[in-house]
């Protein structure tokens, strides 16, 4: 999940009344229900939301622990692959990760409570052990702006760690809602870490290609590497500049997912992996183009697209589609 986190933080602190009755309809049907109650829907309920009942769906809300699950335990080894160690620091990180991921996955599976924040901490250490590797790559990146997507990707980790330790500690947070410190921790393990190193991998082939669209990656890169921090402004409160960053960050990753359809895809050899890279761009641009309209439309009550539908179809194209199937196309093409 990448922007959408940033629209959905805003509904889960109950600011909008229409979004928390859409959060209590779903924490609702996450509990078990009867084949008969199941199939009868509650005046002025959702439609789609009864549907998805009688058909035994999971709901969104529900589904949410598996997100962070499916990053610890797939995307960040296929990046750490893909990027290789690099340094020493690099070479610890690899080390250390089946460790840091089995607390990670303890942590998710116990009740949310003191014990269960204490084991994320392991996690925790790992991410922190990944912003200093990200840091090292900053100062061997000779400024070439497709390293510093890399570099900051490992670097945003660590705050998706940070988040991830608030999550299953279960302690309110300031104001948020109940479901903001999961969110936010789905939001830099994606958009924070997974994201700028598919950018920075894009960026490497555009330069080597000498193509005319490198103006044009170098801009689009730059608003990939901001925006997850713009997002989290947001989340700390600066409100104004919530929909504003999540069309940014959205609108940096759409763009560079279109000049790798236009560039990359003809420099690389091999079916699977070209088919993998052309699946990650077009699900970029389509989760991306979700996130700008419930952005962009929810806080003037006009978004086409639902709470609900935003954590089933934008997480779905992103996490799967796009982090998913990028990470192990590059993984493949360095076979």
């Amino acid at each position: 999940m990448t922007t959408a986190a940033s629209r959905i933080f805003c509904a889960s602190r109950d600011r909008s009344a229409s979004a928390t009755r859409c959060q209590r309809n779903l924490v609702r049907t996450a509990a078990p229900r009867s084949a008969a109650a199941a199939g009868s829907a509650r005046p002025g309920r959702p439609l789609r939301l009864a549907f998805g009942e009688r058909h035994g769906w999971i709901t969104p809300l529900a589904a949410l622990p598996l997100v962070p699950a499916f990053a610890i335990l797939v995307c960040v080894p296929l990046a750490l692959r893909a990027v290789g160690p690099g340094d020493s620091t690099g070479r610890l990180l690899i080390a250390t990760y089946p460790i840091a991921a089995a607390a990670a996955i303890l942590a998710i599976v116990l009740p949310s409570g003191i014990p269960a924040a204490a084991i994320a901490l392991i996690w925790l250490a790992f991410t922190v052990l990944a912003a200093l590797h990200g840091l090292t790559r900053v100062f061997g990146s000779s400024g070439r702006i497709e390293e510093l997507c890399i570099a900051v990707g490992f670097m945003y980790l660590a705050v998706g760690g940070g988040w991830l330790v608030l999550w299953r500690s279960g302690l309110p947070v300031m104001d948020f809602g109940e479901h903001v410190p999961l969110l936010t921790a789905i939001h830099f393990h994606y958009a924070g870490f997974a994201s700028p190193i598919l950018v920075g991998f894009v960026g490497r082939e555009v330069r080597a290609a000498g193509s005319r669209f490198w103006p044009l990656y170098v801009g689009a890169a730059s608003l990939v590497i901001v925006g997850p921090a713009l997002v989290a402004l947001g989340i700390a409160g600066i409100r104004q500049i919530e929909a504003p960053a999540a069309a940014i960050l959205a609108s940096g990753t759409a763009l560079v997912a279109l000049i790798a359809l236009a560039t990359v895809l003809t420099r690389v050899r091999g079916m699977v992996a070209r088919s993998l890279l052309a699946v990650s761009s077009a699900a970029a641009i389509v989760a991306m183009t979700l996130a700008t309209l419930y952005a962009v439309g929810n806080p003037l009550e006009i978004s086409a697209i639902g709470l609900e539908d935003m954590v089933r179809w934008h997480g779905s194209f992103n996490a799967l589609g796009y982090v998913f199937c990028g990470l192990l196309g590059w993984n493949v093409r360095r076979m």
